[in-house]
């Protein structure tokens, strides 16, 4: 189909090209006489740093392809207003992420079944990670090998993170052959959504081999203003491309895939969510639902890094002249350094040996940077290395909000990092542990020195006051248009929102409790599962209200 698509007229609208949405649109589209449209905001492009993957710091604050969030400022971090990137391009955050491929827990999907949503526990939900995977660890129980999407280890591990592994092992933490397998505890080597050394995100993994079909149409450059609800049904969407305001009408339904920000944003500029605080700026009220925005969730991040030992670290080849090198054998042969993510181990561990379930999460990395005044990625100037590290399950909950009835605007967005005391205790054993590891063999006998924050932070005091002013998040925001029934519920097991037929919200918004590790793979499974369930209900459509009525009847 012509990208210009004249009619504007589908049976899906697809709002949000990332990590959500270009699954459906693969999905949707491979649907025999099904029309589809998918809508993105940024441009419909692959920038060669976004294809490579150590290109991750070139469009960490690149505005042309990131929205560059930022928090208001946190009471419990110092006042900061932390950064929150989040991707603006064809494949959303997926294209300019850490790339780790990580599930969560088990026990994460049985919790939100327990929670009273049937469909999605870890037996319900594992068939379509598997779906979505061509992983090189092979076909097995509990991996995939015929799905879009690329996962794999990299082609080599540099010796100083074999070190790490052993030193997890030697602090007591279970060895782990395969995080993403039976289970997700222990440590062990990451795998990556990296295919023949190209980053493998949802536009390329999935998109890429749909765009021929003729009923599927994209659109870049198209940000979505409002949904169009008439009569109480949602029957399309207005945006604006190239200066223009446009209108695409879905037949069937809009789905809004535009993450745990823009999703909850979009739903608020077109009347949904509590009415306090639509009426503030002088929307009307279509459908009054509180929860919009509301059960914000993210993972808090403390980084702390090691100098080591000469040829321990990955610094020096990716400065100076060493740099170009690797440049040349990654355009040559797609390996070396440029092909690897971010980190490149994981332990996952526990807070206290009294909790069931790993609830910290150490990531690794056999180099060490830090972000200029200008923005610019620099390697430090002596060999180091560095622990990417987080609590997975917080307690604190923010909201996101409207800044004002302004489209353009962005959102305000209010984490309320560590307001749960008990976040503290988890921080604190974080760094605990982080140390715990480096002291044991072989990496302690790589190391020089602690670089950050130093040995001289060591009371439980000293490690909180360097948490409040250096931490960061790890960039995993979910849970703001939340599954469930109760009053605080936005969308249905079936993540139709309630009250509003002809809308379903398909992202990381949908989560009602965040997952124990990286977000991206978990926002994909939702995405295939959800489609499966759209076509489903299409074909059922006698159901559609079903869940809509019993979420009506428990407010009336």
């Amino acid at each position: 189909m012509d990208t210009s698509t004249s009619s504007l007229e589908h049976d899906y609208v697809i709002v949000g090209g990332g990590s959500a949405g270009c699954v459906l649109a693969n999905r949707l589209s491979a649907e025999r006489g099904t029309t589809v449209l998918l809508l993105e905001a940024g441009p419909d492009a692959e920038p060669f740093w976004v294809r490579t993957p150590a290109g991750v710091g070139n469009v960490f604050f690149d505005e042309r392809i990131n929205w560059k969030f930022f928090t208001e400022p946190e009471a419990k971090l110092a006042g900061r207003r932390l950064y929150w990137p989040r991707g603006k391009v064809m494949g959303g955050s997926s294209a300019i992420n850490g790339m780790v491929y990580v599930r969560g827990f088990a026990s994460d999907y049985d919790h939100w079944r327990d929670q009273g949503n049937a469909g999605w526990s870890w037996q319900d939900v594992v068939p379509y990670f598997q779906r979505s995977e061509s992983s090189d660890s092979g076909e097995s129980t509990w991996r995939g090998r015929g799905g879009p999407l690329r996962v794999s280890f990299p082609h080599g591990q540099h010796a100083t993170t074999d070190a790490f592994v052993l030193a997890g092992v030697a602090a007591g933490v279970s060895r782990n052959r395969d995080i993403a397998g039976a289970t997700q505890e222990g440590v062990g080597y990451l795998q990556h959504t990296i295919g023949d050394g190209v980053r493998s995100s949802t536009a390329r993994a999935y998109l890429a081999s749909a765009r021929s079909r003729p009923n599927l149409g994209v659109l870049g450059d198209a940000a979505v203003t409002r949904l169009c609800i008439e009569n109480g049904r949602a029957t399309g969407v207005e945006f604006v491309r190239n200066g223009t305001r446009q209108f695409a009408k879905a037949r069937k339904e809009v789905l809004v895939c535009a993450g745990a920000i823009g999703s909850p944003q979009l739903l608020m500029l077109s009347g949904i969510g509590a009415p306090d605080r639509l009426q503030a700026h002088g929307l009307p009220v279509v459908r009054a639902l509180p929860g919009v925005g509301s059960n914000l969730q993210d993972h808090l991040a403390m980084n702390a890094g090691y100098e080591v030992r000469e040829g321990a670290s990955l610094n020096a080849a990716l400065s100076g002249w060493r740099k170009f090198s690797h440049g040349a054998r990654y355009l040559l042969h797609r390996r070396g350094p440029l092909a690897v993510g971010a980190s490149h181990a994981v332990a996952f561990v526990r807070s206290d040996t009294r909790i069931e379930v790993p609830d910290i999460q150490l990531s690794f990395r056999p180099l060490s940077f830090a972000f200029d005044s200008k923005n610019q990625l620099r390697m430090h100037p002596f060999p180091g290395v560095q622990f990417a590290s987080a609590m997975l399950r917080p307690r604190s909950l923010g909201y996101i909000a409207l800044r004002s009835a302004d489209p353009t605007a962005p959102p305000l967005i209010h984490a309320n990092y560590l307001t749960d005391p008990d976040d503290e205790r988890v921080m604190i054993a974080t760094l605990r542990w982080i140390r715990r590891i480096a002291a044991a063999s072989p990496l302690a006998e790589l190391i020089v020195r602690e670089d950050l924050p130093g040995a001289q932070v060591d009371s439980d005091e000293q490690i909180m006051d360097f948490v409040r002013k250096n931490s960061q998040t790890l960039y995993h925001p979910v849970g703001t248009c939340a599954m469930g029934s109760g009053p605080q519920a936005v969308v249905d097991t079936r993540l139709r929102v309630h009250g509003v037929p002809g809308l379903r919200v398909v992202d990381a918004s949908i989560m009602p409790t965040i997952v124990s590790g990286n977000t991206n793979a978990p926002t994909i499974m939702i995405a295939e599962k959800a489609a499966d369930m759209i076509l489903e209900d299409a074909r059922r459509p006698s159901s559609a209200t079903s869940t809509e009525s019993r979420h009506d009847a428990i407010h009336a």
